[in-house]
């Protein structure tokens, strides 16, 4: 699939519309996938963007990593699952993969409830827009398999998840909320060496990393 399908694809009735019934409530969201995608903004989504960020101009550049100070309900999670879904579907990285290797979007989770939560979002997107559903080769309790070799997989927070992966794009929700070694004073050394690993996974294949935080 190309590109030229941005994630403002939200007004396609073919594709994601049906999830945003009730636009007045979506603006501050879809201000923030214009600028994390360097889309073109209305007047109203640049004024919502100067507002939150004390910027005077709109991003240039798709951003490369985002940082989101979130409140509860404000729905996060299913924002992350569109982005994922977004970055796996509508992107090419079969020139980054070695014959037989698939890149994968991780998406991790500050629990497994929360990640239960996540699949089911993703799921709905995969299974509800046509277009997509023909993308998909195999689900387990946790991944999505498509055909354009890359697979969406959700996992609780653990020092582990991110070994063994070709990561093109990393989401991680509620990272404020990641299990920590609670004897550790200052920055913590366990979520800072998972974002390293993250990154140095992700520059291998030029993907995205998109980091929420919830303070």
């Amino acid at each position: 699939m190309s590109t030229r399908v941005t994630i403002l694809a939200v007004d396609d009735a073919n594709l994601f519309a049906p999830w945003f019934r009730e636009p007045a409530t979506w603006a501050a969201w879809r201000a923030f996938l214009a600028a994390l995608f360097a889309l073109k903004m209305t007047n109203d989504q640049f004024a919502i963007f100067k507002e939150c960020t004390g910027r005077s101009a709109p991003p240039q550049q798709p951003a490369t990593e985002a940082w989101l100070v979130c409140g509860r309900r404000a729905g996060k999670s299913f924002i992350l699952a569109l982005c994922a879904v977004y970055l796996a579907c509508f992107f090419e990285y079969r020139r980054h993969l070695a014959p037989g290797e698939r890149g994968t979007v991780l998406i991790i989770a500050t629990n497994s409830k929360q990640a239960r939560v996540i699949v089911r979002y993703i799921r709905a997107l995969l299974t509800h827009i046509p277009m997509l559903t023909k993308l998909m080769e195999r689900e387990t309790a946790d991944a999505f398999d498509l055909s354009n070799s890359v697979t969406i997989e959700v996992h609780p927070a653990s020092a582990k998840t991110t070994r063994g992966y070709v990561v093109v794009a990393a989401l991680l929700d509620e990272v404020a909320f990641f299990p920590t070694d609670d004897r550790v004073s200052g920055p913590d050394p366990d979520k800072d060496f998972q974002r390293q690993r993250l990154m140095q996974h992700i520059l291998q294949t030029g993907g995205y990393y998109r980091q929420r935080r919830w303070l």
